[in-house]
């Protein structure tokens, strides 16, 4: 069989996005709930949260002529809680680099926040907005992730993977 072929040992390609390493930017909000000068209240600011554990498994990817372009999603991993005060419509964008990596090599992928394959998520403001409801509960966002069988064919195996910084504006 020629091409790579994956097992779950130490061969193959296995792309991978991990996306614990969330950050959030606040433009022009606090982040917490601060109290009033009085110390018998408390004030709540507008926020917007994010999960901090999603991820995007790509699973095993045998290179193959057969093979296609792989697609994956975070499912309902991924989330965004916005408190009922939030003015703005929140937006979504990261500025990370769409290579996942595994050693000296890289592989691109692509990161949407409607289909594989869709519209690309934004790599800085304004973002994709985010028709979530803001009500302080958490809201399900799916990202989709997509590697085209043309960039991962010639790969050596390993396991690639790469952090990922998401950025919610309101």
């Amino acid at each position: 069989m020629s091409g790579l072929r994956m097992d779950h040992a130490t061969r193959g390609l296995q792309a991978r996005w991990y996306s614990r390493n969330f950050s959030a930017r606040f433009i022009g909000m606090f982040l917490a709930a601060v109290l009033s000068a009085s110390g018998s209240s408390a004030f709540a600011v507008p926020t917007c949260t994010i999960a901090s554990g999603a991820t995007i498994s790509f699973g095993t990817i045998t290179a193959l002529a057969s093979t296609g372009d792989i697609s994956s999603n975070s499912g309902n991993s991924f989330w965004v809680n916005c408190t009922s005060d939030v003015a703005g419509t929140p937006a979504l964008y990261s500025s990370t680099e769409r290579t996942l990596q595994s050693g000296a090599s890289s592989l691109p992928f692509t990161l949407s926040g409607a289909a594989a394959g869709g519209a690309e998520l934004p790599s800085s403001y304004p973002g994709m907005p985010l028709g979530i409801a803001k009500n302080g509960s958490n809201q399900t966002v799916t990202l989709h992730g997509k590697v085209r069988a043309a960039d991962f064919k010639a790969l050596p195996s390993g396991n690639y993977s790469r952090p990922l910084s998401l950025t919610i504006e309101y």
